[in-house]
């Protein structure tokens, strides 16, 4: 056989009734699922097609399944992360918006006290959420690594056309595409603001993105001043 099948030929050769005496490939609810293919299913396999051309391998029923009910379940923890972290980013907006300054910076100084993560992963939470609700970084778009999205936060405007135009804004992009794209276009980053009118709006983004960063590297350094600290003091001891 060649080893090549239509999409319509193909579908049917998975949903086909298992013989008597065979177990069900795929537990309900994900059997159920299988039965109604769309484009995403449709894409995915083109994907598997191309990517095992030249073997036998799609013409096993079980194991071409079995690829796609991994790729759905994967789909759907990272999309279950990202929203994880987004919801976290606006719990944190939310709160930031309810205390005083006075308290606010007491609670961020605490932060591993009173949360599983440093105030520089709180920052970088916020910074996420903030770009999402405001349009900047579309939520289909948003990467499912909170790692990577901030990267996509940092980025300046200049930067984040060039980004789009790249097609980097996108669910499953990395962070090593977002980091050579800062190297890349550094430049734009650093460009003059043009003569003329200022666009406020824009600074004030800016300011605030800019302010969020400088935040999140004094809480990284205060944590690796703590730390050293504690091993001059192993030292000390150890000599003693």
């Amino acid at each position: 056989m060649s080893g090549r099948r239509s999409k319509s030929a193909l579908r049917d050769f998975l949903l086909a009734e298992e013989p008597e005496g065979h177990a069900v490939i795929l537990p309900d609810p994900r059997a159920s699922a299988m039965r109604q293919l769309g484009e995403a299913e449709d894409e995915a396999l083109d994907t598997i097609r191309e990517v095992f051309t030249g073997t036998s391998l799609m013409q096993d029923k079980a194991k071409v399944s079995r690829i796609l009910q991994v790729r759905a379940e994967i789909q759907k923890e990272w999309s279950d992360a990202r929203d994880s972290f987004l919801a976290i980013g606006r719990a944190l907006l939310s709160l930031e918006e309810s205390l005083t300054r006075t308290e606010w910076q007491r609670l961020r100084q605490s932060s591993e006290r009173l949360f599983p993560f440093s105030e520089a992963t709180a920052t970088q939470l916020r910074q996420i959420a903030r770009a999402v609700d405001s349009g900047r970084l579309p939520r289909e778009q948003c990467p499912g690594s909170y790692g990577t999205a901030y990267q996509i936060t940092l980025l300046s405007d200049a930067q984040l056309q060039a980004a789009q135009e790249r097609g980097l804004i996108r669910p499953d992009v990395t962070r090593r595409e977002i980091m050579v794209l800062r190297r890349e276009t550094r430049l734009l980053a650093d460009a003059p603001v043009p003569r003329g009118r200022i666009d406020r709006a824009a600074l004030k983004d800016e300011r605030r993105r800019l302010t969020e960063r400088r935040d999140a590297l004094r809480a990284s350094l205060a944590q690796i001043e703590e730390r050293l600290r504690q091993i001059e003091r192993l030292f000390g001891n150890e000599e003693g």
